[in-house]
């Protein structure tokens, strides 16, 4: 969501006119690994001394007060010290958007390194549209698959084992390649005829490379080679703009299960006309998946705890969100509070429920497991979820680029703090395999494998 438009150089932006809405995704795995990357000091002078020229300094000068001599920026020693390096350094002509890039790498470590923030993150202009497209639910030039490296057999590798395969894990159903007839525990050995083998020295490099190949123009092909078992085949997918739902539901006898995949604008109204459809049809009791669910917009997590649960005296707040903490990080000395209120007219406040969770189950995820328990609305069942207890807020940079930045940590109601730590579910329930996970968004094992949706379901069998 954009906060800030894209200001020119000697432009002053206007003000949002949108509210902001915090957001708890967590970032890309390409983009986390980028942000851990970089701590070079001197570029994040240049970060500022390029931001001082529009509001947007403002902004740095606020979350960084104390980079710098006195209670602001010491904008001399940031002009100097990126002098000596356009002048000096043994490299000649620094292009200035890798320096730019670099500050902000820098600003975000020091954050890392000093207050052990595992969220808050540099974006590049591509990987902020990226993480904006993701939260929506598109998926620009895509085929609906996702490939991830393993080991002989196409299962996940064991501790110390070198993945050895690139295996296709999920495939979207409706998707482009469901169409094509991908399915999931193919092998993947090359993408337009070109070898995977060619595309870098290990597996996590070849599947990179391999993205860059699948995704492409909107009704143009792609031919994926793949094995199946014994037998290679060749299948050709177009390419399309993908609009991914967030939530699918299914009547399993008299119990609906409703699958929640992310926390997008519209999650909880589609949700709100699943559970009504449900409901009517017969269903008694409710089970809301939240395994590998990473989060999204806290409105969304908000409106979706608002169908399960009355407000009364004693029920008042999904989330209660502190910013601007001192120091020590005390959430009691909070500058900032906001309160999520539960919200009146849900749909499903009486059925029996569940909730199921894994070590995937984050930030809006782990808003409304958290929610749910402290109000004894729901029976939690599965694994320890991943403990994301902090939201996000996005501040677009001039050239596009963005600051993911930690503004708030979040707090259940019963007032605790999740972060580090996680959910540990009431009834703990592990798969024998991930890929044993049932789902309706993509294809994957039957309700009969899955032990943690088994163990929910016997707790409404007539």
């Amino acid at each position: 969501m954009s906060l800030l438009g894209p200001p020119g150089a000697a432009e002053r932006p206007e003000p949002p006119t949108v509210p902001r809405r915090p957001r708890l995704a967590l970032p890309p795995m390409g983009v986390r690994r980028t942000a851990a990357v970089v701590a070079a000091c001197y570029l994040t002078a240049l970060l500022v001394v390029n931001l001082s020229t529009s509001s947007l300094g403002g902004v740095i000068a606020t979350v960084f007060p104390h980079i710098g001599a006195g209670p602001g920026i010491d904008q001399s020693s940031i002009a100097a010290a990126w002098q000596a390096v356009e002048q000096n350094y043994v490299i000649r002509d620094l292009p200035a958007a890798q320096g730019t890039q670099g500050a902000a790498q820098g600003i975000v470590q020091i954050l890392h390194d000093t207050y052990n923030d595992r969220f808050s993150a540099y974006l590049s202009a591509a990987q902020y549209q990226e993480l904006t497209s993701t939260l929506g639910g598109r998926r620009d030039g895509s085929i609906g698959i996702a490939v991830e490296p393993r080991c002989p057999g196409a299962v996940l590798c064991a501790a110390g084992q070198t993945a050895t395969l690139a295996a296709i894990e999920d495939v979207l159903v409706n998707q482009p390649a469901d169409r094509a007839g991908v399915r999931r525990g193919d092998v993947l050995i090359a993408v337009d005829g070109t070898s995977l083998s060619s595309l870098g020295s290990d597996e996590n490099s070849r599947i990179d490379g391999a993205a860059n190949v699948i995704r492409g123009g909107v009704g143009s092909t792609v031919h994926l080679t793949v094995m199946r078992g014994a037998t290679e085949l060749t299948l050709t997918a177009t390419r399309a703009n993908l609009q991914i739902p967030s939530v699918y539901s299914r009547l399993l006898g008299h119990v609906l299960y409703l699958q929640v995949t992310g926390f997008d604008t519209d999650t909880g109204n589609v949700a709100r006309t699943q559970l009504q459809q449900g409901i009517a049809a017969g269903a008694t009791a409710i089970i809301l998946d939240l395994r590998q669910n990473g989060g999204g917009y806290v409105s969304a997590a908000q409106t979706l705890v608002s169908e399960f649960v009355q407000p009364t005296a004693t029920q008042k707040n999904v989330v209660v969100r502190k910013g601007r903490l001192p120091a020590n990080g005390d959430p009691n000395g909070a500058g900032d509070v906001v309160a999520d209120p539960i919200q009146s007219g849900g749909v499903a406040l009486t059925q029996p429920m569940a909730v199921l969770v894994d070590n995937g189950s984050a930030s809006a995820a782990e808003i409304t497991t958290a929610a749910l328990r402290d109000y004894h609305r729901a029976t939690i069942i599965g694994q320890q979820t991943f403990g994301k207890g902090s939201v996000q807020l996005d501040f677009p940079l001039p050239d596009g680029s963005d600051l993911h930045l930690t503004v708030e940590r979040w707090y259940g109601p019963d007032g605790e703090s999740i972060e580090g730590s996680g959910i540990a579910p009431d009834r703990p329930v592990a798969l024998a395999s991930p890929d044993d996970r049932f789902q309706l968004d993509a294809q994957s094992a039957v309700t009969s494998d899955d032990a943690q949706l088994q163990a929910a379901l016997a707790l409404f069998a007539a």
